[in-house]
């Protein structure tokens, strides 16, 4: 069973700030929403965590089974302080760009995580976001700016936001799954959205679909013209 070697999120952290993992899922997909996770412990479970008593088997959503995934899902349910969650649709993709629907994935989810009571007055969220993301060009990053900090890899690294990539990750397979039997034969069921050669052929064949993004799919609107419009 995978397992991660976690880096501790540092305890002084805790003393004026409840750091929350964040972490996307669906960045590079032909269709469907961009899903966005918060997930925040607080330090007595995060140690429970490293240890090994809890979370058992926690990582990098990408490097676990689907039914790994779905139970780690249902346990961090059970066991996290703070949990928040955002899908941007297609359209919202096509519209901004993919980098600005997560940083509004963001926004969405601290104002979400910010309404859960915190027990010492004063305390804010403080952002452990996956990647290496710049939001500079965005005024509506100032929101955030002073209280993110950046992982390479982090859902690897950092509990928390391993835990977001899997809240993100089995929200958005699970919306897929949901909305393949209306759009039948592109297989969504399968590929959840991706390039894989079998969603290719499927669009080769179908045309393009509502659910598809535009700005993701542009080689194939010459050869589909006509394809269904949002």
């Amino acid at each position: 069973m995978p397992t991660a070697n976690f880096e501790p999120e540092e305890l002084k952290f805790f003393q004026n700030y409840l750091p929350c993992g964040i972490d996307e899922a669906g960045r590079g997909p032909y269709a469907g929403p961009l899903s966005v996770g918060l997930v925040s412990f607080t330090p007595e479970v995060l140690e429970k965590i490293y240890s090994g008593e809890l979370l058992k088997g926690l990582n990098d959503s990408k490097k676990l089974s689907e039914s790994k995934r779905d139970s780690l899902f249902e346990e961090i349910h059970k066991t996290a302080h703070t949990i928040a969650h955002a899908f941007l649709s297609h359209r919202y993709i096509d519209t901004h760009g993919i980098n600005r629907a997560v940083l509004e994935g963001i926004l969405k989810c601290y104002r979400k995580g910010s309404e859960t009571p915190i027990e010492n007055t004063g305390r804010k969220l403080l952002l452990l976001i996956d990647g290496n993301y710049n939001f500079s060009k965005y005024k509506e990053s100032e929101e955030v700016k002073r209280q993110s900090h950046y992982y390479k890899k982090g859902d690897s690294r950092i509990a928390s936001i391993a835990a977001a990539s899997i809240i993100a990750k089995v929200k958005r397979d699970r919306f897929m799954k949901g909305i393949a039997s209306k759009f039948p034969g592109y297989g969504f069921e399968a590929h959840k959205g991706y390039g894989s050669a079998g969603h290719e052929e499927a669009i080769r064949n179908l045309g393009l679909a509502r659910i598809h993004r535009r700005s993701f799919t542009r080689k194939f609107h010459a050869a589909d013209p006509t394809s269904q419009s949002d």
